[in-house]
């Protein structure tokens, strides 16, 4: 097997080695002898379209101002009149809905009170507020537009406070 290998494959391989190295032959007379130019260039001018210089025609044309079609099912008034009702609603409501978490409910307002101490302990950037309906005291912190937005912060939270919630609440807007 070796000498198979060394007498045969190996010179073939030698020899494909060398004849796949050498330059590739390029023909430099056509079948007639005649030398072959293999340079490429083409005029394409022919094809070109001509364009005639439009300077002079640009003094000569006169330009027409476009105007607004005015449909018989045109709805931009009633729209605007919509618009304007709800703009006055919203003005006088000054409340936008939200979510908000609640830490603790109850009728004890020390206890609220120390858990809104502990909420500024754990995360001083945040305000804890305490508001009372009678008879019960809620600790509730955060204003946020979307639950989900919520949620990173009541994570941090219930790891302190098991019962904290995601509640709805109304917001008062600023004026």
């Amino acid at each position: 097997m070796n000498k198979f290998v060394s007498h045969t494959l190996l010179p073939l391989a030698a020899i494909l080695l060398v004849v796949g190295c050498t330059n590739q032959a390029v023909p430099k007379k056509d079948v007639k002898g005649n030398e072959v130019d293999l340079s490429y260039s083409d005029d394409l001018s022919k094809y070109r379209p001509k364009v005639e210089s439009q300077s002079g025609m640009i003094d000569s044309i006169d330009l027409v101002k476009n105007e607004a079609i005015r449909s018989s099912y045109e709805v931009s008034d009633k729209m605007n009149a919509v618009m304007d009702s709800i703009i006055t609603r919203n003005d006088t409501l000054a409340t936008l809905s939200g979510y908000t978490i609640m830490v603790y409910s109850g009728t004890n307002e020390v206890e609220a009170g120390r858990v809104r101490n502990r909420l500024f302990d754990i995360l001083p950037a945040m305000d804890a507020q305490i508001q009372y309906k009678l008879p019960t005291y809620f600790v509730k912190i955060g204003e946020f537009y979307q639950q989900i937005e919520a949620q990173p912060l009541y994570e941090k939270i219930k790891k302190y406070y098991p019962t904290a919630t995601v509640v709805p609440e109304q917001f008062k807007l600023e004026k």
